[in-house]
Formats: structure tokens, sequence, C-alpha cells
């Protein structure tokens, strides 16, 4: 090829992927990133910087743009109107209880201080009685509507649903979808931050991983197509948002108008299992079903130094049986059945991969309850090991456990990172009944399966395993098995739906 040959090749179209966090733990992103790149787009990733500054550097080929959210006030809410009537005597805030509640602390040294005075020249006195009286007033007073603020507080921060659920159904009413607006402020924050960078960058193809990114990437996009730029809209549903726990109802309400008033504006539906398609087509009303690209591990990951591995990292030598859990800990996983489990089976230790482990509260619970139950020296806990690593450092262990609680629509429907992982590990795996996960435990051969939240079904389980590993390590000789559930293999779905609507 010649300089002018050269000098007419067109430019690699631009990709611009934008997330709701932090990138840094999200392995999906950071995998779909990495793939695009390599398959010969210019990407870019837009997220979120909690550094109180912009941040841009590039990482595996990919460019990175991480801003911080900008605060607003959040929308005025039904529970804070009943909140302001149930509590009339509150303070605006917590912060002004608090300064009054140190006013009383000083007023009472200030009498403490009256009772030992010396008799000056001067200014008016009163009795001391008379102070005493006053002061006591004035605490009651002030110590009523402290507690009407703390009181307040909790009713605010409580959200059983009623109220949510009610105030949801009136803006419904008046607004449909569009009542997100008057529900979670948070749209509006990611787009405040995200338009100026999406804007600046113009892209060719937005990618919005999870919900809170389909109505800034639609939004953008009409933006763009206003100004005369064709841009494409990729959304990449992480889960089925109206099964999303945690949020609470009025978030959860918001969310799920935001996700069905933006999803049609996507050019390409992409998810992460069979199941959740299947949902996001009834749901939506969509032609067909959405494209499925799995969490999987990568099959071939970089040349890289050696991680080590778990085994050696906690000194335990090879006859000690061990089982792993790696990913997020907090109450909702019930990772205390886990503990519970150990206790019943003899010799046996368990190391747990988690964010924060040094600092989360629930895994200091989890020590706490170790101790109790007599099993601190067998418990180990230790940080994230980078996505690239983590099988291999897993591999020396003698099980992978997912004690997800069954019941939750996404739990049921989910092949979880952790699956994909601990068979690129070849490590069998204990998991509870939740329908998709354990389907497929089944189907492979390569596990069992136990009543969630049930230590003795653990406890049997894990005996079933260290009694026989080789019988579930057995799937793992079909190459063709790693191979689809490498993230080499997933990532060529995204490369197709790139290319069919933009070319490249």
């Amino acid at each position: 090829m010649d300089r002018g040959e050269a000098a007419a090749a067109p430019a690699p179209r631009r990709v611009v992927m934008v997330v709701p966090n932090r990138i840094d733990g999200d392995s999906r992103v950071q995998k779909a990133a990495a793939s695009i790149a390599a398959a010969g787009f210019e990407t870019h990733l837009v997220g979120v910087s909690v550094t109180g500054e912009a941040e841009r550097y590039e990482q595996d080929g990919a460019r990175f743009h991480k801003i911080p959210l900008p605060k607003m006030d959040p929308p005025a809410s039904l529970r804070r109107f009943v909140g302001a009537l149930r509590y009339p005597l509150a303070y605006r805030d917590a912060e002004r209880a608090r300064r009054r509640a140190r006013h009383v602390k000083a007023a009472r040294y200030e009498l403490e201080a009256l009772a030992i005075a010396p008799k000056g020249r001067g200014g008016l006195r009163l009795p001391l009685l008379v102070h005493r009286a006053g002061r006591k007033a004035e605490r009651v007073w002030i110590g009523r509507r402290v507690a009407q603020t703390k009181a307040r507080d909790r009713f605010a921060k409580r959200d059983d649903g009623r109220l949510e659920r009610l105030e949801g159904r009136w803006w419904g009413l008046l607004l449909g979808d569009r009542a997100w607006r008057r529900l979670d402020v948070n749209m509006l924050r990611f787009e405040l931050a995200f338009r100026p960078e999406i804007v600046a960058l113009e892209p060719d193809l937005l990618h919005a991983h999870d919900a809170y990114s389909v109505g800034v990437c639609v939004r953008a996009a009409a933006h763009l197509r206003r100004r005369g730029k064709d841009v494409k809209v990729v959304y990449d549903a992480h889960e089925f948002v109206p099964g999303h726990e945690g949020l609470g109802a009025r978030k959860l309400d918001a969310q799920s108008r935001w996700e069905r008033q933006y999803l049609p504006g996507a050019d390409a539906v992409v998810t992460v299992s069979r199941p959740l398609a299947k949902l996001l087509k009834e749901r939506h009303g969509l032609d067909r079903e959405p494209a499925v690209v799995l969490n999987a591990p990568l099959g071939d990951p970089p040349a890289r130094p050696d991680p080590g591995d778990v085994r050696s990292d906690f000194g335990l030598d090879a006859g000690t049986p061990l089982a792993v859990y790696s990913g997020w800990a907090s109450p909702e996983r019930q990772l205390e059945v886990m503990l519970e489990a150990a206790r019943l089976v003899p010799g046996l230790h368990m190391a747990f991969l988690v964010s924060r482990h040094d600092t989360n509260p629930y895994v200091k619970r989890l020590r706490e309850l170790a101790e109790d139950l007599g099993i601190a020296d067998r418990l180990h806990f230790r940080g994230y090991v980078a996505y690239e690593d983590l099988p291999r450092f897993l591999s020396t262990a003698d099980m992978g456990i997912h004690p997800m609680p069954t019941g939750s629509v996404n739990h049921e429907i989910a092949l979880p990172n952790k699956f994909f992982e601990y068979c690129h590990a070849r490590l069998p795996l204990v998991v509870t009944e939740v329908k998709t996960l354990s389907a497929e435990v089944r189907r492979l051969g390569n596990g069992e399966v136990f009543t969630s939240g049930d230590a003795r079904s653990l406890a049997d389980a894990i005996g079933r395993i260290l009694a026989d590993p080789d019988r579930y390590r057995r799937a793992y000789r079909d190459p063709e098995l790693l191979a689809e559930y490498s993230w080499e293999h997933q990532a060529l779905e995204y490369v197709r739906i790139y290319k069919e609507l933009i070319g490249g």
C-alpha cells in the first residue's frame, strides 16, 4: 500500500460505552471495551469519577473518561411531606438538631459554673433555681425537637413501598412513564455529567451499559442527530430492572419507567442470559429476542505476572479441604450459611475474595460469627483479584460455592460471573436451586445443588464433592465447553452487532 492509499483509508468507527459506575470493578464493561478496541473500533468509555475531578487515561486499547456526578436536590416526595406533618417539631435538618443538642450540653456546664461561682459585682443575678428551671424547660423543648428530627429522618429513610407505590401510581396517572423525573434525580445527574463528553466525542455508536445509561444514550443520540450526526444505540441490559432488589420502591419504579420509555429508542438490545432475553422481549414488546453475551471470563488471558493461587496465599497445603467464594459480600448474599456449613464439615477451610474485606461491616459480622462458631482459624478473607487472573488464582481450591438466595427474579434467571469463573478454574460448583444456574450445573454434571439457606444441605453437598472431586471435573475435559464459555467467543456477538449497525 502506497502513501496515497494509506491516506485514503477510512478512520475507524468510534464507539462510546456509557457506564453508570466507576468502571474499575465492572469486568463485563472492561472486557467489552478491550474486545471492541481489538476488533478495530476506536473505543471510549464514559463513567463516574469519585475523586471530584475528571480523569482520562488509556487502558487495553480503550480511552477512559471518568466524570464526577453533579449534586442535585432530590425531587419532593410524598414520604417527606408526610414526615413533616407527622413530626412538626423536627428541625430543618439533622445538623441543626446536633447544634441545638450541643447548646443544651453547653448550658448544663454553664449551670454547674453558676452554682460554684463567687458573687461578683454588677449585673442582674437571678436565683439559681430560676436558672435551673429555665435550663430544664429549654432542655425538654430542644430534646423533643431533636427526638422528632431523628424520628422524621428514620421515617424518611424507610422505604416499605406503601407511600412510594401510592406516589408512583399518582405520578404515573399524570405523566405515564415520564413519571421517573418525579421519583429519582439520578438520571439527570448522569445526563448532566455524561452528555457534554458524549457530544464532544461525536460517536458513531453509543453502547449503554445498564438501565441508567439507556436514556442518557438515547437522548444524546437524538441531540446529535439533530446536529446532523447519525448515531446508533446499543442497550446492554445487565439485569431485569423490575426484579432489582435493594433499590427501594421509589427508585425501582423510576428506573423501570425510565427503561420502558427509552429502550424502544435503542437500535439493538443485548443482555446476559437467554431467560432474561425472553423477559425483555415480553415486557417491552420487542420484535425479536435480544442477543445474549454471557459474562464469561477470558479463555486466553494475556501474559501477566504470576498472580499466585488461593491455596498458597493463605498458607494451606494440598491436603487441606478448601472452598472459595469470589464476589460481593453483603447481607443480601446470605454468606452466613457457608460458615454454618463449614462448622459441620471437619477440617474444611473457606476463602472469601471480596471487596473492602478489611472495612466492610458485613465482613466484620462474618468474622464475629466465625468466632462464635469456633471456626475462625478456618475462615480466610482477601480482596479481589484482577478478572484476567481470577480463574488461575482460584484453580487450586477444591470447589467454588455460590449461595445465591432463591426467590428474586434476577437470581432465578441469572448465569452469574462466578459460574463461568469457577468453570474456567475447573472447580466443582456448589449452588442453590435457583432455576437457571442449578439447571446448568445439573446439565453439565460439574457440581451439586443445595437448598438455599440450609447449612446441612450445603454441608452434605460439600461432602459429596470432597468424596469424588474427579467426577465433577470431568465436564471440563470437553474443550468446546470452555471455548463457548469464554469471553473471546461471547464478544463476537458484540462485533457482529456493531458491524451490522455501523460497519467497520
